[in-house]
């Protein structure tokens, strides 16, 4: 049983440690519900936003007086604050180095260009860049992103000269535009080694994904190949990375990678799959130092849908009650009423609701995807 601090504000992440017999305590980016705190040792309602360029006193008197032997970050806006923290109590765990370089995209890239690892073409934009500049560098279409987003924030595809004109800003990452379908990799590190892996495939990016990936085993182990050597690269020492991949007729290509688990109910969907509890796994690495009992191969597949219409006022809301009869679905919630009003999707978190699904046979969930994606229909007005 150790001292155990959860920064962000992921239920599962905080009761796996719980259950797992830690003193638990949880610093969330605002308040608290009451409910949330039964189970916890203490806590620290702060915005993390006020505390990236130095904790603050107030938390600083928190974290010393809970007596903490390991910090782990829940989510991605907690990743440098819990090296923050680490650094502050000096811990054991991912350093404020590692953190800092995995949460820029520009520095992240530069490094895997040192260590040969394939990757698109980059540019980062300063004051003296022109649209026909980055054009000529990187050609159309291209991407645009900030360096420090997660969840597709502020990512655009641009496709003509006007459009780059129109977002190019010094600080933006520009990255040549990848032909081909795109995988992520989820992978629990101990003690410098891939211990396990999982690869999603992103059957549309930001709206539906399916694991493990049915691609062919040599297709398979040059992406992990790959995967491992950013890892080792990098310096991951323990916990869980999510990396994403292009896949071309070249080979995969690097993308990004986080050190953190993934979003988009993917934790959800190994447990379904593989049958063990990744929270608990990843709470184990990280605090207890111990190898944790996992199932490396996949008892099913498992799958997500995302549900999240244009902008507008919603006006008409059908096929949901067809939808809810579907056998293969183990999880399906959906929080839009008629009058509601859906904003601009601006991240993958951002959502009207989802449905989590299971089965043995790819073709039927594929096929329940499509019967979602068909059944459901919102009307709105603008």
């Amino acid at each position: 049983m150790a001292n155990v601090l959860i920064i962000g504000r992921r239920r599962k992440c905080y009761q796996a440690a719980i259950e797992l017999g830690h003193q638990t305590f949880l610093w969330s980016d605002g308040e608290l519900h009451e409910s949330r705190k039964k189970h916890l040792k203490g806590w620290i309602e702060s915005p993390f936003e006020e505390n990236l360029t130095d904790l603050s006193d107030h938390v600083k008197e928190k974290i010393h007086s809970f007596g903490l032997q390991y910090v782990v970050a829940a989510t991605e806006s907690s990743v440098d604050l819990a090296a923050m923290v680490r650094e502050e109590l000096k811990l054991p765990g991912t350093s404020i180095e590692v953190s800092n370089l995995l949460h820029n995209k520009h520095k992240m890239k530069v490094k895997a260009r040192k260590f040969d690892i394939p990757i698109t073409d980059f540019k980062l934009i300063t004051e003296s860049d022109t649209a026909t500049d980055i054009i000529k560098l990187l050609g159309l279409p291209l991407i645009l992103k900030p360096t420090s987003e997660s969840g597709a924030r502020g990512v655009v595809l641009l496709k003509d000269l006007a459009s780059v004109e129109k977002h190019l800003k010094p600080g933006l990452l520009a990255e040549t535009y990848v032909e081909g379908s795109e995988v992520s990799v989820e992978t629990f590190v101990y003690k410098g080694e891939p211990i396990f892996h999982n690869i999603t495939d992103y059957l549309h990016q930001w709206k539906k994904s399916i694991l493990p990936a049915e691609i062919p085993e040599e297709l398979k182990q040059s992406i992990l190949k790959v995967n491992d050597q950013v890892i080792k690269s990098f310096g991951v020492e323990n916990g869980m990375t999510h990396s994403e991949f292009y896949l071309t007729n070249k080979g995969p290509i690097f993308g990004e990678m986080a050190v953190r688990p993934p979003g988009g109910y993917y934790m959800e969907l190994i447990e379904e799959a593989y049958g063990f509890n990744p929270w608990k796994a990843y709470v184990q690495i990280e605090c207890e130092g111990q190898k944790p009992e996992l199932n490396l191969k996949p008892q099913k597949l498992a799958c997500v849908y995302i549900i999240h219409p244009e902008q507008g006022t919603a006006t008409k809301i059908s096929g949901v009650d067809r939808v809810r009869q579907i056998p293969e679905i183990f999880e399906f919630k959906f929080r839009l009423h008629v009058g509601d009003v859906v904003e601009e999707r601006e991240a993958t978190s951002n959502e009207c609701g989802h449905v989590l699904m299971s089965g043995v046979d790819q073709n039927v969930l594929l096929n329940q995807l499509q019967f979602i994606e068909k059944s459901i229909q919102i009307d709105l007005s603008n």
